[in-house]
């Protein structure tokens, strides 16, 4: 049985950051007084929620947060100040995993350190090749 890309685990590196408490829903609010999530958040702006977790885990974190206390103001059901907002944000955007920046080496340069290596120990058995036929002479 094929896993769906939807289902897969690769997403789970995001769970800290879509299961986290951003607020609670408005007294006259359809769901009163419910704690609202990441996941509820963007869900409910339209927003996929684990693409725009990878999509602010690749930015710096400042921007990230601005991104996303943007997204909380716009919550219908909910009242944000910006610096309410900005605060949570902030916390929130913590809890997304590094992304590396580090490219891996070049193929180019992989095989070259391949050869070099190779070429350190051919020549260090044929010294001790030299070293052993001409000490018997």
């Amino acid at each position: 049985m094929t896993v769906l890309p939807d289902y897969a685990l690769s997403r789970a590196r995001y769970t800290a950051f879509l299961f986290t408490v951003v607020g609670t829903e408005r007294r006259d609010a359809a769901n009163s007084g419910e704690d609202i999530t990441v996941l509820t958040a963007l869900t409910r702006i339209g927003i996929d929620p684990w693409q725009e977790a990878a999509r602010l885990a690749l930015l710096p974190r400042v921007e990230a947060a601005k991104s996303l206390a943007a997204t909380f103001i716009n919550l219908p059901d909910t009242r944000w100040t910006l610096g309410d907002a900005a605060g949570t944000a902030q916390r929130i955007v913590d809890t997304l995993p590094q992304v590396s920046r580090h490219r891996p080496a070049p193929l180019g340069s992989r095989i070259f350190l391949r050869w070099r290596f190779w070429a350190a120990v051919c020549l260090v058995l044929a010294l001790l090749a030299l070293i052993y036929l001409g000490g018997g002479a």
